[in-house]
């Protein structure tokens, strides 16, 4: 399996625009290949929310193009960013410094 962890970012007083945003649909759906496993908030100066998807390795791609395509959605949202990181597992990691 392919991890994403998505980073999702905007102000407080964007926060009622946000769900509005999810509620109405205009951020696309994902397909079903992609599998959202959880979602966490932190409310800071920010709120932050930090999304984990799982995605069939052979999906891998796709998976990608539909988690941005997602979180575009909501580029209208003065203030909103995204950043999504690929994740690895330790033994996945592990070759990346030369040890298996």
């Amino acid at each position: 399996m392919t991890y994403f962890l998505v980073s999702f970012t905007y102000p407080p007083d964007k926060a009622k625009e946000v769900g509005q945003a999810f509620l109405s649909g205009k951020a696309p759906k994902m397909p079903d290949f992609v599998t959202q496993e959880k979602v966490f908030v932190v409310l800071d100066s920010e709120v932050k929310n930090y999304v984990l998807y799982e995605v069939k390795d052979e999906k891998a791609h796709e998976g990608l193009i539909a988690i941005a395509n997602r979180f575009t959605g909501y580029f209208y949202i003065e203030g909103s960013r995204f950043k999504i990181e690929h994740l690895l597992t330790t033994r996945e990691a592990l070759p990346l410094i030369g040890l298996q």
